[in-house]
């Protein structure tokens, strides 16, 4: 298996494409023109309380507001407290807060939110993860704990051990630095642009990264990933075909080989995906074809889940089969796709209607938010 990131610019987004297999997976599309805050750590101030939401609006740069929900502790307008962004922002939400730290690490996660160990659920071996538990239990602390990565499963102990105190100090610098400095000002930068567009992943988990944007490649290079620089003239645009496939992913109707289709609808609340036979024509039993068209169509869906980068609440309307066994086959083979996914998706249930709910984990906007599809032309 093959895992190739490519990197280039349209206009004013820098376009990032994961390929796995030689097949893109993911996009990620950062416009130059605005900032990008996900993970940053500020000195906020609460504007305004909103008990019956039990949330506050934080202001957290002068004249930029976020969403704090809040949990156990009370909060009064003009407290100044230390919050980090944790999803952006749209045109109806403010980007979403939160009082809980995270700082990450190649092998680590330190969290102020559980101080206790947790270890990624794709380290599947029960003998590893107790290994690596009892490694990682003395360095959590009454302030914060650690999650593992799946990097930290192949890594040598010191250096999860190195980085773990290195976590620690940055933490406890944040902490010290919030008590001085005065309100709206950035305490830590937790989420770099490189980071983002190579979506997290380690030199040692990615064969090479093709681009050609020039500080980029230095940079990576220098970080220890394997690059290949490519500077001739829309070169990148012939050899992956980055428009026609971030077209695709925006596009509302995405055929099917069978010649059925999948509509996507997405909106701020949810998304919606229909399932259709179109120009499929069924061959011997009915029963037969619909369940191979839903079993297409699960498939397909999980793809399009992931480039669109799809989250919160995603129904998927198939279409209605008579059988159980072929209902529970399908929420299976649903959620087996779903967990290829790099971020975490549940596909929760099948009603008698058809209808399946899936929840995703949302940390970006989704593709259509991030660049529009006129932008290509």
């Amino acid at each position: 298996m093959s895992a190739e990131i490519v990197i280039t610019k349209i206009k004013d987004h820098l376009v990032s494409a994961w390929l796995h297999d030689h097949k893109i997976v993911e996009f990620q599309c950062l416009n130059t023109k605005q900032k990008q805050i996900v993970g940053n750590i500020y000195v906020g101030k609460v504007k305004n309380v909103v008990k019956n939401i039990n949330g506050a609006f934080v202001e957290f740069e002068k004249g930029e507001l976020g969403f704090l929900p809040m949990r156990d502790r009370s909060l009064k307008a003009e407290e100044e407290i230390i919050v980090q962004i944790k999803k952006e922002g749209s045109r109806e939400k403010k980007p979403l807060l939160s009082q809980q730290i995270e700082l990450t690490g190649r092998y680590l996660v330190l969290t102020s939110d559980k101080t206790a160990v947790g270890i990624s659920n794709k380290i599947k071996s029960r003998e590893q993860r107790q290994e690596l538990r009892k490694m990682a239990e003395p360095m959590v602390t009454e302030s914060y704990g650690f999650i593992l990565r799946t990097s930290a499963a192949s890594a040598q102990k010191e250096l999860v051990l190195k980085e773990a105190q290195e976590l620690s100090k940055r933490y406890e610098q944040i902490m010290q630095k919030g008590k001085y400095r005065m309100p709206f000002q950035l305490l830590e930068v937790n989420q770099d642009t490189e980071s983002v567009l190579t979506f997290g992943k380690l030199p040692d988990q990615v064969d090479q990264v093709v681009t050609d944007q020039e500080a980029f490649a230095e940079s990576l290079s220098d970080q220890g990933y394997c690059v290949l620089r490519d500077d001739e003239e829309n070169s990148i645009e012939r050899r992956y075909r980055i428009r026609h496939f971030l077209k695709e992913a925006l596009s509302k109707k995405i055929w099917m080989k069978s010649g059925g289709f999948l509509y996507i609808e997405q909106t701020e609340a949810m998304a919606v995906i229909d399932v259709n036979t179109g120009k499929s024509i069924g061959h011997g039993r009915k029963a037969e074809h619909i369940r191979m068209t839903n079993l297409e169509a699960a498939k397909e869906a999980a793809r399009q889940i992931r480039l669109r980068n799809l989250s919160g609440i995603i129904v998927i309307d198939f279409i209605d089969m008579d059988s159980e066994y072929d209902k529970d086959t399908l929420l299976r083979v649903m959620q087996q796709y779903l967990n290829e996914d790099s971020k975490k998706a549940v596909a929760v249930d099948l009603t008698k209607l058809g209808l399946m709910e899936i929840t995703r984990k949302k940390e970006r906007n989704p593709l259509f938010r991030q660049i529009d599809i006129d932008i290509l032309d």
